[in-house]
């Protein structure tokens, strides 16, 4: 059986990572890093390619980054990547646990 979203039970869906989970991630990591730099959306966003309005609303948690951005934000910040990885390991142990009860 092929396991998704839709087809998890309620208690192991509770485990796994929620969207606004990885939002307030990525949105920790960033605030962190570059939170008492001045103009840190500017400065970040131009060096990157991105939009100022993108940088800004990853970094207040508006929203999460793109796939491609993401990879580039954690290779830039090892904390951000030792997170996404734990959150990976979360979420595939609960797949685990949910492919065994079956």
């Amino acid at each position: 059986m092929e396991i998704s979203r839709f087809n998890l039970s309620p208690k192991s869906h509770a485990s796994m990572v929620t969207n606004e989970q990885c939002i307030e991630t990525v949105s920790g990591a960033l605030q962190a890093r570059y939170g008492e730099l001045r103009n840190a959306a500017k400065r970040v966003s131009r060096s990157r390619g991105w939009t100022v309005k993108a940088f800004t609303n990853w970094l207040y948690g508006k929203n999460a980054p793109r796939m491609h951005d993401l990879i580039v934000l954690m290779a830039d910040d090892p904390a951000l990547e030792s997170r996404i990885k734990e959150m990976v390991q979360e979420t595939r142990e609960c797949l685990h646990l949910q492919q065994y009860r079956q």
